[in-house]
């Protein structure tokens, strides 16, 4: 939750787009099934998003975010 608020506040406030949709997009693969990606990808296009991928994905998504930040 609050990896997707900062990524929100670095993408609108701040103006860093770099830094900010790595971090919501973190945010929201790690998140529970009612507001994560993972089951509106299995429900809408049928890819099941194993836990070890989102984690994964996420620890690139938070990397890419910590070496562009400012």
């Amino acid at each position: 939750m609050y990896l997707g608020i900062q990524g929100l506040y670095l993408m609108i406030v701040e103006r860093n787009f770099i830094s900010g949709i790595p971090l919501f997009i973190a945010a929201l693969l790690i998140a529970p099934p009612p507001i994560g990606i993972a089951r509106m990808m299995k429900e809408q296009f049928n890819i099941d998003l194993s836990i070890t991928v989102r984690v994964i994905t996420a620890t690139m998504m938070l990397l890419i975010a910590w070496l562009s930040l400012p």
